[in-house]
């Protein structure tokens, strides 16, 4: 089996071994429950987030972008982009999880008060204050909070216990979003929209202290105090510097544009938002077994590579349907005062491709313990990004800074293959490379057929003439498909 399990692919068996079909359940469960905790949360807060967008108008949209995008730089000084580790080493010595959590409890105490302290000192020389203080604050307390509850996310996500982690997720979510809703239509204000932000990650903490308690380590975690302290150090680097190439490009619009122009960009970028959650929740369902297999199988790397094509091959198509259907998706969501967003999503739903091949490679190397590797590269696409805003951003606004993040974004694809390939000799088969550029071509083709609804049909057209191409082509190859009719078939509870 190839997806992400390691796996010999060597049968020609027409079903799944028992313990073949054994984790398949288990990866549809995590999948499933993934898809809940992730994707169903988020698309709550972008329901939240339209509705603030529409409120608000676009000006007072981009003070609150300018906020969001601030805080969550800054954020990454309370996570340190400790919880992939944690869910590695929670993975592989379960019987020192709740040491582990009391460890990165610790730490993370230090972490946010840090974070809260360098929120406030750095406002004044980038002249954010009043609304914009206010509301970034806020924000960051609600990133301190959630810290706390990644910690035990990273537990529960490591044991496969992922419906307990979906429950806590969906109820932030929800309580964010529908509070967020009812605040900001009530009184129009970014601060009170920012603080519902903060009740969701408390009722989260809340839920997962009872339901998987973090503090029962009976000693003091010295020991994993010091392995989190020696390791933690390039997972931090690596997603300071992935935070920054997601959100620079909305504080320099700021410094360099108007708010209008930070509101129109960021409703654009809300496309780009829900599909990194879909990128996360494949790649998250298959992260404990690849931290617990690698260095024990050969066959991991491959595992990981075929993963890559898979997402590579998912996202391809949705890129493109997003492309063909930007000006009805816009106009849907937000309303006719962002059909300035529509380039701008245009210039965005390029990227995602890229963007599916990054965060792959990132969780690949996170899970053999390579993370060193990925914070220059994302420190190479974060210059990138900061230089070509500065030439195209002053004169083009928010296309100019769509471009400069696309421009970025397969720079960095780029070089996370060639790091994948120098690592462990990982490389996208010709046959996946070759479907992926079917579509484009598919994408150029269903323009030339009319469409009263403005590129919703032509988009589903492409869906389906790509599924047929996958089919013919034999991009998805048979252990694959055989794994995700299996993905599709099984029904699971959890535990």
């Amino acid at each position: 089996m190839t997806l992400a399990t390691g796996a010999s692919a060597g049968s020609t068996a027409e079903s799944l071994s028992g313990a073949e079909a054994s984790v398949a359940r288990r990866l549809a469960a995590n999948v499933a429950s993934l898809f809940f905790a992730w994707l169903l949360p988020r698309l709550s807060l972008a329901a939240a987030v339209i509705v603030a967008a529409r409120v608000l108008g676009a000006e007072r949209f981009g003070t609150y972008g300018t906020a969001a995008a601030y805080a969550v730089i800054l954020s990454i000084l309370a996570t340190l982009g400790m919880q992939p580790l944690l869910v590695r080493e929670i993975a592989r010595a379960p019987g020192r999880a709740a040491a582990f959590v009391r460890a990165a409890d610790l730490i993370k105490a230090l972490a946010g008060f840090v974070m809260l302290l360098a929120l406030l000192a750095l406002a004044r020389p980038l002249a954010y204050d009043g609304e914009v203080l206010v509301a970034a604050l806020l924000l960051g307390v609600g990133y301190a909070v959630g810290s706390f509850v990644e910690n035990r996310s990273a537990r529960v996500q490591a044991e496969e216990r992922m419906h307990v982690w979906t429950e806590a997720s969906a109820l932030a979510g929800l309580i964010a979003g529908a509070l967020g809703i009812a605040l900001v239509v009530a009184t129009r204000s970014v601060v009170w929209f920012c603080a519902a932000a903060v009740a969701g990650q408390l009722a989260a903490l809340g839920w997962l202290g009872v339901r998987a308690p973090g503090r029962d380590s009976p000693r003091w975690p010295a020991a994993e105090m010091r392995v989190l302290a020696r390791t933690f150090l390039p997972y931090a680097a690596a997603f300071i510097a992935l935070t920054l190439h997601a959100k620079v490009a909305v504080l320099l619009l700021a410094r360099w544009r108007s708010a209008a122009e930070v509101g129109v960009f960021v409703a654009g970028y809300k496309f780009i938002d829900l599909a990194q959650a879909m990128v996360i929740v494949l790649v998250a369902a298959a992260y404990p077994r690849l931290s617990r297999s690698f260095g024990k199988a050969a066959g991991q790397w491959r595992a990981g590579a075929r993963l890559s094509e898979l997402l590579l091959l998912i996202i391809a198509p949705a890129a493109a349907a997003l492309w063909l259907a930007r000006g009805p998706a816009v106009s849907l969501l937000f309303g006719s005062q962002y059909v300035a967003a529509v380039p701008v999503v245009a210039l965005l739903a390029a990227a995602l491709p890229a963007l599916a091949i990054n965060l792959a490679g990132t969780w690949v190397l996170g899970a053999a313990g390579r993370m060193a590797t990925v914070a220059p590269l994302y420190a190479l696409a974060v210059v990138v990004d900061v230089g070509l805003c500065a030439l195209w951003v002053p004169a083009h606004g928010a296309t100019g800074a769509a471009t400069a993040l696309l421009t970025a974004e397969w720079a960095l694809a780029i070089a996370m293959f060639a790091t994948l390939h120098m690592t462990a000799h990982v490389r996208p088969r010709p046959i996946v490379l070759l479907a992926s550029a079917g579509v484009a071509a598919l994408t150029w083709l269903v323009l030339l057929a009319p469409d009263p609804t403005g590129g919703i049909l032509r988009a589903f057209g492409l869906v389906v003439l790509t599924l047929a191409l996958y089919a013919a082509s034999g991009a998805l190859a048979p252990d694959d498909r055989r794994v995700l009719r299996e993905l599709l078939r099984v029904r699971s509870t959890g535990r």
